[in-house]
This record gives C-alpha cells, sequence and structure tokens, in this order.
C-alpha cells in the first residue's frame, strides 16, 4: 500500500518485516520487482528507514541501498552502537563507506565534534570510509510539529530543523547517483534485497 504525503511524497508503510521475503520463489521474485519497475510514477529517490539496531532485516536493506545513513544521537550508547552496526555491515557484508548524520545536537558545532568522537575510533580499527553528512540541530518546533501531524518544513518552514533538512536535501540530491533510469534503480535495489536477505536470514 502506497500513501501520498506533502508535496508529492509517496510512503510505503513498514510491515512486520521482510523475513517472508527470503521464502520467495524464483518467480514470485520476479514478479515482486516487475510489479515495481511497471509503477506508473516511479521515485527519482527511494530512502528506506530502518529501525534501530543490526537485526537481519535492517542489515539487508543496507546492503541493498546505494548510499547508508548512520544517525548519531548524544545519548551515551550512541557511538557505541553506531559502531556496532558499522562494524558489522563491513565485516558481514563488505560495506565501506557510510555517511553519519548527527540528530538532536546543541549546535553544529556539537554535531562535527560528535562525527568525530565516531570517526576517530572507526578508523583506528575499521576499514571504512566515514562522511559526515551533516547536523539536525535539536528542534522544539520538532515536536509542536508532530502533535500538528505536519512535517517541521510544512509547519515551521524557517525553524532550524526545517532548514537542516533542505541543506541535508541538497547534499544528498549532489551524490552520484547509479547508472540508468529510476526504475532500473528501484529494480536493482529489489534485487539487492532479496538476494542478501535469502543468503543470512533463515
Amino acid at each position: 500500500m502506497i500513501l501520498e504525503g506533502p508535496n508529492g511524497l509517496k510512503i510505503i508503510p513498514a510491515s512486520s518485516g521482510i523475513s517472508r521475503m527470503a521464502a520467495l520463489s524464483q518467480a514470485e521474485q520476479a514478479g515482486l520487482i516487475h510489479a515495481f519497475g511497471e509503477m506508473a510514477d516511479i521515485p527519482d529517490v527511494f530512502i528506506v528507514d530502518t529501525a534501530a539496531g543490526i537485526g537481519p532485516s535492517v542489515c539487508s536493506f543496507c546492503a541493498a541501498t546505494q548510499e547508508v545513513v548512520v544517525v548519531l544521537t548524544e545519548e551515551p550508547a550512541a557511538i557505541t552502537d553506531a559502531y556496532a552496526q558499522i562494524k558489522l555491515l563491513w565485516r558481514e557484508y563488505g560495506l565501506r563507506d557510510f555517511h553519519v548524520l548527527a540528530n538532536m545536537a546543541d549546535s553544529h558545532q556539537a554535531g562535527r565534534e560528535l562525527f568525530n568522537k565516531l570517526e576517530r575510533v572507526a578508523s583506528r580499527y575499521l576499514q571504512v570510509n566515514l562522511n559526515y553528512f551533516g547536523v539536525v540541530p535539536y528542534d522544539q518546533t520538532m515536536r509542536d510539529s508532530g502533535l500538528r501531524q505536519r512535517t517541521s518544513t510544512q509547519q515551521f518552514p524557517n525553524s532550524p530543523a526545517a532548514m537542516a533538512f533542505r541543506q541535508l536535501a541538497n547534499t544528498a540530491n549532489n551524490w552520484p547517483w547509479r547508472e540508468g533510469g529510476a526504475a532500473t534503480r528501484l529494480e536493482f535495489f529489489l534485487e539487492r534485497v532479496l538476494h542478501t536477505n535469502q543468503r543470512f536470514v533463515g
């Protein structure tokens, strides 16, 4: 089921996981990929918001995407959790490049320092490349927008959080894209999800 969001955004709500996808026959896999490829309005960008942690479904989606963004907060366990996730994706799935986003930071400087802490540990023990994606500052308007069931860019377009989201979108829009049209990229993503999930689940 696809829901219509603001400004042309389309949302596919999460289900109970993707373990069922590991049991799909080859015909069912081909049918699923073809169904997405035949969508009337193929999205230019496909964003997967995974759960926290290092569960099989999270890793399968991360391994299938073109870019991986690890979200950090200033909570004490955040760096440990982020490091564990990056380590697993590197060792078990062969991922080496990660973007890191500092979320709910007190300032841009605090966000950069948070990234630096993770980068120092990762560069010492892992063979990965971490890229500082940016920061979303702590902003009370985020809560107020949520209570109104609207995005911060809709409700408070000039708020620090809304401006940060626009900056992140501009940065991501300049990332190099895989060759081929949107439909080809989406089909490639689904093929990789299915392949990775069957390899590591069950």
